[in-house]
């Protein structure tokens, strides 16, 4: 480890030409104080984010093959390059808000039990329906205090991720952060959420269908399948199971439902109807809004259809290092 630095930051992209400028800016604007590098972990952008990146000072961490192209592979792909004390992990759409860093690192000073942490999140104006119920869940998503995981990256303790192997499993195609996080509990460590300002983060500006259609081409729906799957048979497979319960339940049920179809009694149907209909009514009184609702039961629809993909795909050993190469930009 390079002694000479403090933090090496991470930041996880792929096609992110409109954003990374800001994040590097943002970055290089609140650790002035501290001795740091910047690392651009890229899924082989097809745009110009790797000459962005370069030309504002990062180094370029990227992948080789493009079929490695997963969220997990991301920051661990920024940390087999990394050498400062503390890992911050960022994505190429987000903008690292104002003393932040200070108080982080301070807090892990004096918490010496603590292997991360991270602070609150704000996000701008959603478009699709996930991004708008995440933006009203956002205090249960980002809970302030002691937490499972740190969801939208954090700041961590180099030390704390070297005795648990790598940090971000990559495999996973979505759920990084949680399995980090398991790992890092069974390992006897705990994860805090500082009630200051973390980053400002942009929404996808997709439809909900068009999000929908992308994020199972890019195999972001396999992932409560990936993790499930990656987690048998390991001391965090409850918690696993925990994190994509409601996947799991959804599946399950329509697994039931299907069965009670083929009786072809419509007794047996009916009854097997009533928790969608339930559910379905729950949501549309809720939200006020029958859309949403339905919505609400094609996206668990979708996302169980991918927890069935998921638990097919091949994993390779996570602590394997993926086919790579770092680029260095002449400003180093």
């Amino acid at each position: 480890m390079g002694e000479d630095i403090k933090i090496s930051v991470i930041i996880k992209t792929y096609n992110e030409q409109a954003g990374i400028a800001k994040t590097i800016t943002s970055i290089r604007e609140n650790l002035s104080n501290y001795s740091h590098e910047i690392i651009v972990a890229d899924s082989l952008s097809s745009d110009d984010t790797q000459a962005i990146a370069l030309e504002h000072g990062a180094k370029v961490a990227t992948l080789v093959n493009g079929d490695e192209r997963c969220c997990g592979v991301g920051h661990q792909l920024g940390y087999l390059h990394a050498q400062g004390e503390f890992l911050l992990l960022m994505d190429g759409d987000m903008e690292l808000a104002p003393g932040f860093i200070e108080q982080g690192i301070a807090y892990l000073d004096t918490h010496r039990d603590y292997a991360g942490v991270a602070g609150m999140v704000e996000m701008d104006d959603a478009q699709s329906y996930e991004f708008k119920s995440r933006k009203q869940r956002i205090h249960k998503i980002y809970p302030v205090g002691d937490t499972s995981h740190l969801g939208g990256g954090g700041l961590y303790r180099r030390s704390a991720i070297e005795k648990i192997g790598y940090l971000t499993n990559r495999n996973l195609h979505a759920y990084e952060e949680a399995e980090l996080g398991m790992r890092l509990k069974h390992a006897g460590y705990k994860l805090h959420r500082l009630a200051v300002p973390y980053f400002s983060h942009t929404s996808y500006d997709m439809s909900s269908i068009e999000l929908m259609k992308y994020r199972w081409r890019s195999g972001y729906l396999f992932a409560a399948g990936e993790l499930l799957k990656s987690a048998w048979g390991k001391p965090h497979f409850k918690d696993a199971l925990l994190v994509v319960k409601n996947e799991a339940i959804f599946t399950l049920y329509l697994f039931l439902l299907a069965i009670s179809i083929l009786t072809f009694h419509a007794k047996i149907i009916s009854i097997a109807l009533l928790p969608l209909v339930a559910f379905f009514a729950l949501k549309a009184i809720k939200n006020r809004s029958l859309r949403d609702a339905l919505q609400s039961v094609v996206n668990l629809s979708v996302f169980s259809a991918g927890l069935i993909r998921g638990l097919s795909c091949r994993l390779k050993d996570p602590n394997q290092a993926p086919d790579n190469r770092l680029i260095k930009g002449e400003q180093q």
